[in-house]
């Protein structure tokens, strides 16, 4: 354990000159701050307006995402991953240590966005503010499903060049946006990288309709399928993640690095 919390300090340190800090600041206070501005002057119901963020946040967590495990993988092709398999004696505390310094930052900045939009909100003309309590319970619904996120990703970064990475993050965004549509109805599930924009919508959905609160018809259709969802993402996301962290485990095991570009 002490040599994890070793490489989880090592990590931070190397990060301390990159882009990696300021974008988990500036993407919260930037991305929240436009759709403020935007909300002001919006005729959308305050659900829609919530429900509305909580999904472009997770559409967009899959491009960023892979953008940030570039960036710190890109740390270890300087020295051609000699220090990343060599720097612990056990090796697999050299990946836990990346994937939970970036799990960590980008908790930190989802609870930024929701925090930032949620004090924000209740600013707005006629605006009623949201509680921090539905904002720590979102920014956590938003983080976990992005979770298999990391694992996809730093496991393309380090396995290949960062394109790949790029284009499957692509991909996945165009699809957690179409899986916001009846096309996700019953399927979702099976497709981690919707999970977040997915889940906030539900999430959102199901706390207005367990406060009696009237639902606009645009989230009326998700409230009616949060019940049958609900009882299933437990043991899907338990099941999705075992089975990642399984393969990925088995296959650093035999990791040598890869061809770097000098």
């Amino acid at each position: 354990m002490r040599e994890l919390f070793g490489c989880i300090r090592a990590e931070l340190v190397k990060m301390r000159h990159t882009f990696l800090y300021p974008l988990h600041l500036a993407l919260p206070v930037l991305g929240s701050a436009l759709f403020l501005l935007y909300y002001r002057v919006s005729g959308w119901s305050r659900e829609a307006q919530i429900s509305g963020y909580a999904q472009v946040i997770g559409i967009a967590l899959p491009f960023a995402v892979s953008i940030v495990c570039a960036g710190n993988v890109e740390l270890e092709e300087k020295n051609h991953f000699q220090t990343f398999l060599g720097g612990a004696v056990r090796r697999r505390n050299s990946f836990l240590a990346k994937l939970l310094t970036l799990l960590g930052l980008g908790g930190l900045a989802v609870l930024g966005a929701v925090f930032f939009f949620g004090a924000g909100y209740g600013l707005l003309p006629g605006r009623e503010g949201i509680s921090p309590g539905v904002c720590l319970s979102l920014g956590g619904v938003l983080w976990m499903g992005s979770i298999p996120l990391y694992l996809e990703h730093l496991f393309l970064n380090l396995m290949f060049a960062k394109q790949v990475s790029l284009c499957v993050s692509v991909a996945q965004f165009l699809l957690s946006a179409l899986f916001l549509t009846g096309l996700g109805d019953g399927r979702w599930l099976f497709f981690p990288c919707t999970w977040s924009a997915r889940g906030g919508a539900l999430f959102l959905a199901g706390g207005a309709g367990r406060a009696g609160e009237q639902v606009p018809g645009e989230l009326l259709e998700q409230l009616l399928l949060f019940s049958g969802d609900i009882k299933n993402v437990f043991p899907v996301f338990l099941a999705v993640l075992v089975l990642l962290c399984g393969i990925i485990g088995i296959w650093f095991r035999f990791y040598e690095g890869r061809k770097c570009n000098d």
